[in-house]
């Protein structure tokens, strides 16, 4: 929010207020004393009588307290100074200033004298829009709403569209969101740019048919508007209604300048909602009309790889390599295709290939982990080291690349030290948690690892990944099946298109004598995901089943994707028993 700040007296009358409070000790910035006050401006001694002391006291004690990292006591003390001195640009520092110190009810009261003190202020209005609706004052918003909307620059339409938008970021309160913008749409029924922004919010919530009906009534209001189509196009595709979907973006396409963009949107929509066949289908026809369109080669090649498709996945982003057009991304992917086929040598290759963009410095760490990988831990350590110095706030992700890379290459000693010096100073912290739980479960001491496990569940109750973690150690290392099926149920509702989730639901059923239940479930998961592991759960399974040569099969084709994986090797010494 662009807020201008207030700015301090001039000069002269600075040097008059230092000189009231001359004879006051000020403690430097964070430095505490034993007679440290909660407020700054107890470290002047008494406030000065008159209107323009007061204002100039108040706001010199509210920048010291600004200063020291005190965000609360600046705005109380900003709000003192709007007492005497009415400023539109003091009450929005204030403002600023309060939804810092995160105090919602100061922030609202500082939002509220800021609109009082200009009235055409959008900014002050969001402010209030925003905190009224968490706080639950729905006549606030609706009053602040409906201001927007009829004092808007760009006219009412465009003020609707404002609304939906800061109705939109707190998907806690899409209740209430909702409801208010029916109450807006109301007062506006005749309107086409209501409906819009009812369509967009209701879609914001996943509210697909109250987004189609509100997109349709717009259409009607505005037959030939592109905006309202493409409202109604969006709500079609969440609810699956392709066939009606592509018809309408075809209409829209035909004879635009702007039909590639527009199909690209259309490819990207229908992947989000998980409508695959239709969105390649867009994608390809795009390349056709536009073979240079790196995004759409780009969309086309991610989309490979998730399918685990890596021939195809490589054609696409090898083309980009070459051609130059989101080279570093697609140099990046290249890499994750060579993990994916076991070749960590050429990955390696391609992640040093990438040199900037938003994939730059994953790629670093997963540099790291393929030096790893080549037996080159010292190297890997190294260049991690480099990255914690250079990014300090995010030694924490480096660390934990670090023991995964430990782990891998079997220092077993050095990954439980590694994480339990970092939990020393971060005792709960659930990612070093969770890290140490898997040392320990590969050193055999499970016991501490289910420790390690529930602790992430006492401050974490819902953490899925723990949740799934603690299920599965359960079933593979004791019989209590209740309590792990327990665990593994309530990681699937919270995740249930996860494939390591589904794969432990179907291997605990295995483990209770439930070979026919599990086999849809693992077969299921690794459709999904095809990982060695899954396949040595889902081999053993078919083998039990007596689908013997399904099982050789499948256990055989995964061993030579993953010769070294443990899991795969047991699957088959079990089964040859």
């Amino acid at each position: 929010m662009p807020i201008t700040r207030f700015h301090l007296p001039c000069a002269s009358c600075l040097a008059a207020l230092l000189a009231l409070i001359g004879g006051c000790a000020l403690t430097p910035a964070g430095v505490a004393t034993a007679d440290d006050q909660p407020r700054a401006s107890k470290a002047i001694a008494s406030a000065p009588a008159s209107p323009t002391e007061q204002t100039q006291y108040h706001i010199l004690a509210g920048e010291l307290a600004a200063g020291r990292q005190q965000p609360h006591v600046a705005a109380e003390e900003f709000l003192q100074a709007l007492d005497t001195a009415p400023d539109k640009d003091l009450a929005a520092r204030a403002t600023t200033l309060a939804m810092q110190s995160e105090d919602v009810d100061l922030a609202l009261t500082a939002a509220r004298r800021w609109i009082a003190l200009d009235s055409t202020s959008l900014e002050a209005r969001e402010v209030i829009v925003r905190l009224a609706l968490h706080q639950g004052l729905p006549e606030d918003v609706y009053a602040q709403c409906d201001r927007i909307i009829r004092d808007h620059p760009g006219g009412q339409d465009d003020g609707f569209h404002h609304v939906a938008i800061l109705l939109s970021g707190d998907p806690a309160k899409a209740g209430d969101a909702l409801a208010l913008m029916n109450r807006l749409v109301a007062a506006y029924p005749k309107l086409a740019g209501a409906y819009r922004a009812q369509s967009l919010l209701a879609q914001r919530y996943n509210q697909n048919q109250l987004a189609e009906d509100a997109a349709r009534t717009a259409l009607k209001l505005q037959p030939q508007s592109k905006e309202s189509t493409l409202l109604l196009i969006g709500a079609l595709v969440k609810q699956g209604k392709i066939g009606e979907a592509d018809p309408m973006m075809e209409s829209v396409a035909h004879n635009n300048p702007d039909a590639n963009e527009l199909r690209l949107k259309y490819a990207q929509l229908l992947l989000e909602s998980n409508q695959r066949a239709a969105g390649r289908e867009q994608l390809e026809r795009l390349l056709k009309a536009d073979a240079d369109n790196a995004d759409a080669r780009f969309l086309l090649g991610l989309l490979a790889l998730d399918e685990h498709k890596p021939d195809e996945a490589q054609a696409q982003f090898e083309i980009l390599a070459k051609k130059g057009g989101r080279k570093s991304d697609a140099e990046y992917y290249l890499g994750r295709v060579a993990e994916f086929r076991h070749d960590p040598a050429a990955a390696l290759a391609h992640y040093e290939k990438v040199g900037n963009g938003a994939q730059a410095l994953d790629a670093m760490v997963r540099r790291a982990a393929m030096l790893g990988k080549l037996g080159r831990v010292d190297e890997a350590q190294a260049l991690l080291e480099e990255l914690q110095e250079q990014l300090p706030t995010m030694s924490q992700r480096f660390l934990l690349a670090e023991g995964e890379i430990l782990l891998d290459a079997g220092a077993n000693d050095k990954a439980l030290a590694l994480y339990s010096d970092a939990l020393a100073s971060a005792p709960d912290d659930a990612d070093l948690l969770y890290a140490r739980s898997l040392v320990y479960e590969r050193t055999g001491r499970v016991a501490l690892a289910e420790t390690d496990l529930r602790q992430v569940l006492v401050k974490s109750p819902d953490d899925a990944r723990t949740l799934n973690a603690l299920g599965y150690m359960l079933t593979v290392h004791s019989s209590k099946y209740e309590e792990a099926q327990q665990l593994i149920n309530r990681a699937l509702q919270l995740t249930p298109d996860e494939p390591a989730v589904i794969d432990s639901a179907g291997w605990l059923r295995y483990r209770q004598g439930r070979a026919q239940d599990a086999l849809p479930l693992l077969q299921r998961a690794y459709a999904m995901f095809p990982d060695a592991e899954i396949a040595a759960h889902l081999g053993e399974v078919l083998w039990s089943l007596g689908n013997k040569d399904e099982a050789r099969a499948l256990l055989d084709r995964a061993s030579r994707d993953d010769p070294d994986n443990v899991a795969l090797r047991d699957a088959v010494k079990r089964i040859e028993q």
